[in-house]
């Protein structure tokens, strides 16, 4: 038990490293002394289920994922409100400087901030020095773009300029009410003289180096935000919107010579039942009521655009396709392809690849739904030293998914990656074919896992990739002394990682529905006693009796998660099982 207790450790050092809170905080630096802090309740932690339906429908119009009269709609509307604010509040830079610029050196003068416009100006002692500097999009939540924030300033001595997609500058004025957001939005891209203005507003001392992007719904502002502000090819990818269709992306890797699964792009049902009838369906099959998929025929149809599943159907015959036609309309239709899924976090700069984190998903059939999550385990990409065995499926997954980056001309930032792969049963040759492309990161708290389990995380890859330096005593930048220790050397990381324990993150899934009579505290005082669980946590909304519960057909609709290590694979699987099987016992519910 004592590499446990080391592991232990270590995994209680990377929850301090972390930011676990469970709702996303979205920061608004309006000045150095004046943050000011607004939270957004979401799904997956939230207590207020109908402002995620609010924004929800919000971004499937803001995204462009509806029809192309509701998209062209919204965008007028989008550029009515950009006028209309231009004249009532001007974007301006959003700069949140490193902390220790406010620690005075000797013979340093005071820094001389512009509250009004938010921007530090330059003495004349700091003219011949570089300061570091990224953009930070929709940076929302604790454990993703807030970490970046943080430690871009502590452990590379950074600026960050926060800016808000105008997605996010939407949502939070038309359904949360608020106008004090309005002036960290991007520029009105459309005007150049907007653009102009807001980055003669930036100080000469900063050297950007990079911009991210937390959310789904800011990527296309991110693009040609980067590329207005002359980052591309310097440090971004520009703009390219097959990395953000679904159809384009799956078209691009298929002409790059990657395999894909069949797919048609369907603007009416008749396209899309005869292209369902190509892959074999017809209205004699008969739909599970289990879940269970057998091998017939299946189509998936999902938007051109969408995150976390939403609107994903999976038809086994022609009454199911014409439903979920009819609510997305415009549709991708996809052959259903059959075998694991893996997630790959992968990170570039200016086209070096390397794998921060490989996932192994397990989606069972459940409560009526055919995939549903029940554990996204962590799995080396490489072999640990003194391993015979060959990572042949670990090795194929990740070269697919480096030549399918390169296809969509990815060279810079975070990309999370997902793909289905099948083995020949008789030939044993592996078949890898994509799911689909993200620009951005993995989508749960991943870093306290990976920081253990790997030695670092894909952030702090990031940061690397963007801030670091190979020799950093030729640089104009002034890295803090005192962090060095905390910046990883990008030349020394693997292309391929291995990893030192097993670690998952386990989905807790309701198998209840009805209002809550019961919580039954006993199951989860057994689930944090098993040896393998290092951090859980139940979702308020499921913690007071008299609230409603759903069983769980999807990850929206997860009730909690738990971080599950060991060294011991045997006592780690055993864990996992256990795990899965008292999840059965949490809630007690009232029904009808």
């Amino acid at each position: 038990m004592w590499a446990n207790n080391l592991l232990l450790a270590t995994f209680i050092v990377g929850y301090a490293a972390c930011f676990s809170s469970r709702s996303l905080t979205l920061i608004q630096p309006r000045s150095i002394s004046s943050l000011t802090v607004q939270t957004l309740q979401i799904r997956g932690g939230s207590n207020d289920e109908e402002q995620s339906e609010n924004i929800n429908s919000t971004a499937s119009i803001a995204d462009g994922s509806d029809d192309d009269e509701d998209s062209s709609n919204s965008e007028n509307e989008m550029q009515s409100l950009r006028k209309q604010w231009s004249i009532s509040t001007p974007a301006v830079p959003s700069i949140e400087w490193p902390f220790r610029d406010t620690i005075l050196r000797q013979g340093d003068a005071l820094p001389d901030f512009d509250d009004s416009t938010n921007t530090h100006r330059t003495s004349s002692s700091e003219q011949h020095t570089k300061t570091k500097a990224m953009i930070l999009m929709d940076g929302f939540c604790p454990y993703h773009g807030q970490y970046i924030a943080k430690a871009a300033h502590h452990i590379y001595g950074a600026a960050v300029i926060h800016v808000l997609s105008d997605f996010c500058t939407r949502y939070l004025y038309q359904v949360e009410k608020q106008t004090e957001h309005l002036s960290s939005r991007i520029p009105d891209l459309s005007n150049g003289n907007e653009v102009e203005a807001w980055m003669s507003l930036l100080p000469t001392s900063l050297d950007i180096c990079g911009l991210y992007c937390e959310s789904d719904s800011g990527l296309e502002d991110a693009e040609k935000l980067g590329v207005a502000l002359g980052l591309y090819p310097r440090c971004h990818d520009g703009v390219n919107v097959a990395r953000r269709d679904k159809f384009a992306m799956n078209d691009v890797v298929s002409k790059a010579g990657l395999d894909v699964v069949k797919q048609k792009s369907c603007q009416t049902f008749e396209e899309a039942e005869e292209f369902a009838k190509e892959l074999g369906l017809n209205d004699d099959a008969s739909e599970s009521t289990d879940g269970n998929i057998s091998d017939t025929p299946l189509a998936v149809v999902k938007p051109h655009r969408g995150v976390a599943s939403d609107d994903v159907h999976l038809c086994s015959n022609m009454k199911a396709l014409r439903e979920a036609f009819a609510k997305i309309h415009s549709a991708q239709s996809l052959e259903f392809a059959r075998g694991t899924e893996y997630a790959i976090d992968v990170v570039c700069r200016d086209g070096e690849r390397k794998v921060a984190a490989l996932w192994k998903y397990d989606k069972r059939p459940m409560n009526g739904a055919p995939f549903v999550y029940f554990a996204t385990q962590l799995i080396p990409a490489a072999s640990n030293d003194g391993e015979e065995s060959k990572k042949d499926v670990e090795e194929a997954v990740c070269n697919y998914v480096f030549n399918a980056l390169e296809a969509l001309d990815i060279r810079w930032g975070l990309s999370h990656v997902e793909v289905i792969v099948t083995r020949d049963s008789k030939t044993g040759s592996i078949q890898v074919r994509l799911v689909e492309v993200n620009c951005r990161q993995h989508n749960t708290d991943f870093m306290p896992l990976t920081n253990a389990c790997v030695g670092y995380n894909a952030l702090d890859m990031v940061l690397a990739a963007y801030l670091g330096k190979s020799d950093e005593s030729s640089s104009s930048h002034d890295y803090p002394e005192e962090t060095a220790h905390l910046r990883l050397s990008w030349e020394s990381l693997p292309i391929l990682p291995t990893t030192r324990a097993h670690g998952a993150i386990i989905h807790f899934v309701s198998h209840v529905s009805g209002r809550i009579s019961r919580i039954n505290y006993e199951v989860f005082d057994q689930m944090e006693e098993l040896p393998s669980v290092m951090d859980m946590h139940v979702y308020p909304q499921f913690l007071d009796e008299g609230n409603e519960i759903e069983k769980t057909v999807d990850i929206r609709s997860d009730t909690g998660w738990a971080h599950v290590m060991n060294d011991d694979e045997e006592e780690f699987q055993r864990d996992i099982a256990r795990l899965i099987e008292l999840q059965k016992e949490m809630f007690d519910v009232e029904e009808g």
